[in-house]
């Protein structure tokens, strides 16, 4: 057999078993007829659990429910958005004291650390939807979403703290872990 015949043949070896092993893959989830589970999780009682002078910042890509559908699959996110005048070490304690009453407990300890590098922290249930707590600024908002929230003087809170509480669920709206 000459070396381009060799080649070609070994091409096509190459590309039929590729084409076979990704058929053997599972499928991947989609956000197709998930309204149902994207609503009931947007109404997961947890998710109104906020600290007592927390300003709710409704609207934009911050707040709201959806499935999201990227290339490694799709999942749930309802997600809550607020300003608070009070520190971070106070929404940790807040969430830590509630979010164990109601039946979550976080995957790791609340403790931010000496330098409050950490600025996300998950919240396991065995049977309901993970729940996570994060920490942004405005400018990190804007950077990311390239939007500008609401300024704390109109929420009307002296807002030091920017914090989002959202959950989050497989397509069929099934428990997903942190």
């Amino acid at each position: 057999m000459n070396m381009i015949a060799g080649r070609a043949l070994l091409a096509f070896l190459l590309m039929g078993t590729s084409l076979i092993g990704c058929s053997l893959l599972p499928p991947f989830e989609t956000c197709e007829g998930t309204e149902a589970a994207v609503a009931e999780l947007d109404r997961l009682p947890a998710l109104d659990l906020r600290p007592k002078g927390a300003v709710s910042v409704g609207g934009g890509p911050w707040a709201g429910a959806e499935c999201v559908d990227d290339t490694g699959g799709a999942w749930l996110s309802a997600t809550r958005f607020y300003a608070y005048g009070g520190t971070r070490k106070e929404v940790l304690e807040f969430y830590g004291r509630e979010a164990s009453a109601a039946g979550w407990r976080p995957v790791h300890d609340l403790d931010m650390g000496p330098d409050g590098s950490f600025t996300v922290f998950c919240f396991e249930s065995s049977d309901r939807p993970s729940i996570t707590l994060a920490f942004d600024s405005p400018e990190r908002l804007r950077e990311i979403y390239g939007v500008e929230p609401h300024p704390a003087a109109r929420l009307g809170v002296d807002a030091r703290t920017w914090f989002s509480w959202s959950a989050e669920a497989q397509p069929d709206g099934s428990r997903m872990g942190c």
